[in-house]
């Protein structure tokens, strides 16, 4: 009799470990099955250098005005601005190759004994640039030998915040718009004070 019951409470227990580790498995693929088919954007980030044969100081007060990158930048058309280099200023750039397109940027942080400032996007029209949640950080350093380094750094995600975005609102349209909004503006600058 205790035998008996012995077995049956065994077998009972080996059948509930099964339905648990079936449980267990299900939830799991479950899991990962909706990791894998809901991804969302990815914060990137970018990086673009230039070497300038000129020295810092010469290049820093070319791009040392946060409401003048229009003086420098080719696919800038015009900036409104207050004209302050402080933080929580205000510009608004138009972006000439989009049908001079607003950009509205405010600056986060300006150091002019560093030679660096930093902006963030507050209003775009992603059609134009597609990215969201975008900062940039621009500055020069010395190379000890007559010329500078510009570096032009970005963290920002794609502008289509849902899931299976359009391929004109996806992470690599948003890089390729980065990437070429920065190659050009540093292009010129090595242009302009090289000249």
């Amino acid at each position: 009799m205790i035998l008996e019951i012995f077995y049956s409470f065994s077998s009972l227990l080996k059948k509930m470990a099964k339905n648990i580790l079936l449980i267990i498995l299900a939830l799991f693929f479950f899991q990962f099955t909706t990791e894998i088919l809901s991804h969302g954007p990815t914060r990137q980030k970018l990086k673009e250098t230039m070497i300038i044969k000129a020295k810092p100081e010469e290049v820093w007060n070319v791009i040392k005005d946060f409401g003048k990158i229009d003086t420098w930048h080719p696919l800038i058309s015009k900036v409104d601005s207050d004209g302050k280099n402080e933080k929580g200023s205000i510009r608004t750039l138009y972006y000439s190759p989009k049908n001079n397109s607003p950009i509205k940027q405010r600056l986060e942080s300006y150091s002019a004994i560093k030679m660096m400032y930093k902006t963030a996007i507050t209003e775009v029209d992603i059609n134009s640039f597609p990215v969201n949640t975008y900062t940039a950080n621009i500055s020069v350093q010395s190379n000890n030998d007559g010329t500078s380094i510009v570096i032009w750094k970005a963290a920002f995600y794609r502008a289509f915040v849902n899931n299976d975005p359009p391929p004109e609102l996806n992470e690599a349209a948003a890089i390729k718009a980065v990437k070429e909004f920065f190659q050009s503006g540093l292009n010129n600058l090595k242009k302009k004070l090289e000249k």
